[in-house]
């Protein structure tokens, strides 16, 4: 069993992934260009923390945790915001990002 202490590239990973899944079901209270404001920052932010972790805790790592999250379930306040295709993006995102470090 692996006593070490969990490395704080993955704990960073970790947060910044949560902090987008709760963000992306309060898109729909949001005003248009607030929303895509924050959209832009989410998929931009989200892929470059999994490169980070990549690079510092390894692929293999960053690949489980952002895997983990991806199959959360998103859930919205208004239909017709298409959080689940957001979230899909920044997840796969994510993942691209953190495999080409390769």
């Amino acid at each position: 069993m692996d006593h070490s202490p969990e490395h704080p590239a993955l704990v960073r990973l970790r947060a910044e992934l949560d902090a987008a899944w709760k963000g992306i079901g309060v898109l729909g209270d949001m005003e248009d260009v607030r929303r895509d404001r924050v959209v832009a920052e989410l998929r931009g932010a989200v892929p470059d923390v999994a490169s980070r972790a990549a690079r510092a805790a390894g692929v293999d790592a960053a690949a489980a945790e952002i895997d983990r999250f991806a199959q959360a379930e998103v859930v919205s306040c208004d239909a017709s915001v298409p959080t689940a295709t957001i979230w899909d993006d920044i997840v796969h995102s994510a993942a691209e990002a953190a495999a080409a470090i390769r």
